[in-house]
C-alpha cells in the first residue's frame, strides 16, 4: 500500500477516534449531570460539619474550592467538574488521615458526612474507553513503533 491510499485510511481512523472520544466524553458528562444533586447535598453536610474534620493544606483546600463555588453551578460543565472535586477532597482527607494514623472526624455529625462523601466517590462507575496515545498525525507513538532490523522485526 503506497502512502497515497493509506492517507484516506488514517483520516478515517483519526475520525472514528475523534468521534469515540467525544461520545466517551459526552457520556462521562452526563453522568456526572445526574450525580450533581446528590454531589451538592454531601458536600452540603462537610461543609456544616468542616469544624470537626481534621484537615491538611490539600483538604483544606478542596473544601475552599468547594465552600467558593458550591452556589455558582449554573451550567452543565461547571456542574460536571464540580461533581469530581469532592471526590479530591476525599482522597485528601483520607491520605491525611493514613499519614497521621489517625481518623480525620472528630464529631459524630462529621464522620457521618465523611463517611457519605467516601462512599459517594468509591461507588462503582460506568467504564469510560481510553484514549490510544498517538501523535497528531495518528501515527503510533514513537517508543510504540517496532525497531526493525533492514525490515525486518526483531526476533
Amino acid at each position: 500500500m503506497n502512502r497515497a491510499s493509506a492517507a484516506p485510511e488514517v483520516a478515517r481512523q483519526h475520525a472514528d477516534r475523534a468521534a469515540a472520544e467525544e461520545r466517551a466524553e459526552r457520556a462521562l458528562s452526563l453522568v456526572q449531570e445526574r450525580r450533581f444533586p446528590v454531589t451538592l447535598h454531601i458536600t452540603r453536610l462537610l461543609l456544616e460539619h468542616r469544624d470537626g474534620l481534621v484537615l491538611d493544606s490539600w483538604a483544606t483546600y478542596w473544601l475552599g474550592e468547594l465552600a467558593d463555588t458550591i452556589d455558582d453551578r449554573d451550567d452543565p460543565a461547571k456542574r460536571a467538574r464540580f461533581t469530581g472535586w469532592p471526590e479530591s477532597f476525599v482522597r485528601a482527607i483520607h491520605g491525611h488521615a493514613r499519614e497521621r494514623d489517625q481518623p480525620s472526624p472528630t464529631t459524630e455529625e462529621a464522620r457521618r458526612a465523611l463517611v457519605l462523601a467516601t462512599e459517594f466517590t468509591y461507588q462503582e462507575r460506568p467504564e469510560t474507553p481510553r484514549q490510544v496515545p498517538r501523535s497528531q498525525t495518528g501515527n503510533p507513538l514513537r517508543r510504540e513503533r517496532r525497531r526493525t532490523r533492514a525490515g525486518r522485526p526483531d526476533l
